[in-house]
């Protein structure tokens, strides 16, 4: 989907998976992998992992996914303290607009103030079965 590295590994555990089913945030972490001795290179690249909540569809089982987000863009989070519930989650494939190395724009539609971003890259690094209490 949309060029997503190791995507099969979530639709191997939930045949039914759309991107909106990831519903919380429970894990954020941004870092920068410095290339050189300047922290401003252009050889720098930022990366962003995200652990979401899945909650498919039906009795199934809850997951914990883990995306891996790379060259990170016009970063905007807001969180009050707690997990971050998604209401509106999608990844768009932006190539068409030409900007660069940009190829997706991540938001939540329904709250794009408080969660969004650009990248070039995104890739499923995990995905395991959770007992998280969600309600």
């Amino acid at each position: 989907m949309l060029g997503i590295k190791n995507f099969d590994f979530i639709t191997e555990k939930v045949n039914d998976f759309t991107i909106g089913d990831l519903k919380f945030v429970t894990d954020f972490k941004y870092a920068i992998e410095i290339d050189t001795v300047s922290l401003f290179d252009v050889h720098n690249n930022s990366k962003l992992l995200i652990d979401f909540v899945l909650i498919p569809k039906g009795d199934a089982p809850k997951f914990k996914v883990t995306i891996h987000f790379k060259k990170i863009g016009s970063l905007n989070l807001s969180a009050s303290g707690t997990v971050i519930q998604l209401s509106g989650f999608e990844i768009l494939n932006i190539t068409d607009k030409g900007w660069d190395s940009t190829k997706y724009l991540v938001r939540d539609f329904e709250n794009e103030d408080d969660f969004k971003f650009y990248c070039n890259d995104i890739e499923v690094t995990a995905i395991e079965e959770t007992d998280l209490i969600v309600g």
